[in-house]
Order: structure tokens, then sequence, then C-alpha cells
């Protein structure tokens, strides 16, 4: 992300020299530009941080978006450049992925830090926002919810409320997993709103991921190009289940050399505080949408075509192509 930058006299002098007028004016206005940043985010270090939470109008009627605005205490600078929208993955929420409020652990009190203007977001059936009947009913009674293309309404309702309120043209967004095929989906189609997209660990097609295409997990068995309906509207994660994963992925024996031991609970405490079911099981369980894994097993099936992309999302044309769902 921003790197710290020393401005000393040395630095400024050794800056190019234009001899046009205009060239000069640019350059001299770089610097002043390049100054006052530096200066902000040095002052961003020391300041308090304030935190705000809305809930805000999606784009389909009925649908409230849980919004948590970061930002150091009487900042007054807000561009193109600094406003950052964070865009979480396919199980946790975004508090917890991004605002953990353990140690230093949030990532967004970092970048608060280093001058910039944080803003993360739920979609539809996650964390804080609206949760549509088919979540509160048993899972296979309904197929899977969230699916990409209602994320991205999502995400343009998000980004839209955070321009509006800050007066920029654009903003810059970072996806982790689901989130960042969700953010390069976005810009591929709002790139006019995109200043700087930043893709973390993305969802990408190879032969051993257990959640692409035929002979995954994912699959109707005796259809193998069918992702299994049966898996329902939302799945539960649990604790033991999220760490187990977590561990898997750890390229080292003792996982505590990698992250600090009490981290998994002071995450996994984070997320089940965004669901108020979650205490009602037992083991306490996470509700997750399985819209997700409906269209990252898509995205590994090479057989999906586009008359077949329009008859499973028949409503997602826009001036005469396909919007929403997008195949690597």
């Amino acid at each position: 992300m921003q790197q710290t930058l020393t401005i000393n006299r040395s630095r400024i002098a050794s800056l190019p020299t234009f001899v046009d007028v205009g060239g000069a004016t640019a350059a001299m206005g770089g610097v002043l530009a390049l100054f006052l940043a530096t200066i902000g985010a040095i002052q961003a270090q020391d300041a308090k941080i304030a935190k705000t939470d809305v809930q805000i109008d999606a784009l389909d009627p009925g649908i409230k978006l849980f919004v948590r605005e970061k930002i150091a205490e009487g900042n007054t600078r807000f561009d193109d450049d600094n406003i950052v929208l964070f865009l979480h993955g396919a199980t946790a929420p975004s508090t917890c992925d991004f605002d953990l409020p353990y140690r230093d652990y949030s990532w967004a009190d970092w970048m608060v830090k280093h001058g910039y203007v944080v803003y993360m977001g739920d979609y539809r059936n996650y964390g804080y926002s609206t949760r549509e009947a088919a979540m509160d009913k048993p899972p296979a009674n309904n197929q899977p919810v969230s699916r990409s293309y209602l994320a991205l309404r999502d995400i343009e309702a998000m980004v839209n409320h955070v321009k509006a309120k800050r007066g920029v043209k654009k903003i810059t967004l970072i996806g982790w997993s689901w989130g960042a095929m969700m953010a390069g989906y976005y810009a591929s189609l709002h790139s006019e709103n995109v200043q700087k997209l930043v893709l973390y660990a993305p969802l990408y097609n190879f032969n051993d991921h257990t959640n692409l295409g035929p002979g995954s997990a994912l699959q109707n068995k005796r259809k193998p190009h069918e992702f299994n309906f049966a898996l329902g509207a939302y799945r539960l994660a649990s604790e033991a289940a999220n760490t187990g994963r977590w561990n898997g992925e750890i390229p080292a024996e003792n996982k505590d050399e990698y992250r600090e031991p009490a981290v998994p609970v002071e995450f996994w405490k984070e997320c089940m505080a965004t669901d108020p079911t979650s205490n009602t099981r037992n083991p306490p369980s996470l509700r997750a949408p399985n819209g997700v894994l409906e269209d990252s097993f898509l995205s590994g099936d090479r057989s999906v075509t586009l008359a077949r992309g329009q008859h499973l999302c028949p409503h997602a044309r826009d001036r005469g192509r396909l919007r929403y769902l997008v195949f690597p």
C-alpha cells in the first residue's frame, strides 16, 4: 500500500526542473501535494480513530446494508487517492476480516494511521446487513442466496454511498478472497469509479482447488457439471472448521510461529457477534450464504456457455451484454 516517505529540503531540491511554465507549475503542484499528503499521514498516525456504523439502502427494495467508516479524528482531506473500501470474502463479514479489535490486527486502523479514510461493508445476508427470509429457514428449503450478481449490486450501493458522502469521483477497492473476485467484477463494469484495485488472495482456477468445477466437493455426483443444490441456501461455519482450514493453509508446522495463538479465537468471536443466532446452535456457528459456492463452482466449469449463463441469470443483461455473470 502507501509507502512511508521522508521529505526534506535535499529531496525537494533534487526534483527535476521543467523549463515550460505549465510543466513547472505542475511540478510544483505535485511537490506540494506530495508534501501535504505525507504530513497528513504523519499526523494520522498520532490521531485518535473515529468509528461510524450506518445502514444504507441497497439498490433493491427492503435490503439494508451495513457500512463502517474509520477515519482519523480531525481529518478533512478527502480525495480520490485516500478513500478505500474493503470487500469481504465468502464466509466472514467485513468487521472481523478488516477491523479485528485485537492488538494491532485491524487492517482498517493501520490504513487510517497511514492517511486513508477507510470503509467496509457487508453484502446482503452477511454480518450486520439485512438477512432475507431464506436465512431463517432450514437451508434445504431454498437455493443458494447472495449470488455474485446480487453482491455486485450491493457493492455498487456502497461505492455510491462513499462517493456521495466524501465528494470524490473514484475510490480504491481492496478485495479479499471472494471479495477480490467481486472487486474485479465491479471494476470491469464501473472502471470510472475505481482509482486503484487491490486483489488479495483472489479465487482462481487451478486443478487442486476443492471448490472449483466438476470433481469438487460441490458437484452433483449424478450430474458432474451441475452444482449440488442440496447444499441449500446457506451453510453453518464453526470455529473448529474455520481454524482447521486456516491451519491447513499455513506453511509451518508450528502455527503459532505464523500468528499469535489467541488470534483464531478472537477472530471467530468477532465473527459470531454479527449473527444473532450463532449461540442458539451447539457448537455455536455462523450462517454463511451459499451463493458464493455455486458461483465458484461454475467459475471452474469450462463447459458453462454464455447461453447457459443467461439461463442461470436471465435478468443480468444491461445494454445488450451479460453484466453480472462473469466466468474466467
